[in-house]
């Protein structure tokens, strides 16, 4: 894509703590913005999507505590920039996830503000939801993890 500014789903980051098939490729993501080669910037959703699915998946307290505060420590340094969605996120968000149809179904408003991120800053959203990627292609600015993490240097 050519592109050097992301938005991570926190389907990405699933995959690595989770160590799913797509673990490499989201570490790959990870590696090369810690290294600067690219830039990734998330909304503070991610933040609670990711507690969600640790509180209901995880026993270990410990174990949960470490994951956010792994991410906590990529902000820290730089390698996540963490965004607080305004009114123009939202609102995009909202056209977004007002497309589709009844038989198809319609974008889900969370994924859908990832995506709004992803178009105002002129980034790509990575994620691992190909029904949101069916739904939405005609917005752009969205590609598959396993795709997008193959054009990184």
């Amino acid at each position: 894509m050519g592109n050097n500014l992301y938005v991570l789903d926190a389907n990405v980051f699933l995959e690595y703590i989770f160590g799913r098939p797509l673990k490499n490729y989201s570490q790959h993501l990870i590696k090369n913005a810690i290294l600067n080669r690219i830039k990734i910037i998330v909304p503070s959703l991610l933040l609670d999507e990711i507690t969600g699915v640790l509180c209901g998946n995880l026993d270990n307290v410990e174990e949960i505590q470490k994951h956010l505060k792994y991410i906590e420590h990529l902000a820290k340094e730089g390698a996540i920039n963490i965004i607080v969605p305004n009114s123009n996120v939202r609102m995009k968000a909202i056209e977004i996830a007002r497309t589709g149809n009844r038989k198809s179904g319609y974008p889900e408003l969370t994924d859908s503000l990832y995506h709004a991120l992803a178009i105002l800053n002129g980034a790509v959203f990575v994620t691992n939801d190909s029904k949101h990627i069916s739904k939405v292609e005609q917005f752009e600015h969205i590609g598959k993890l396993s795709d997008i993490s193959t054009d990184i240097i």
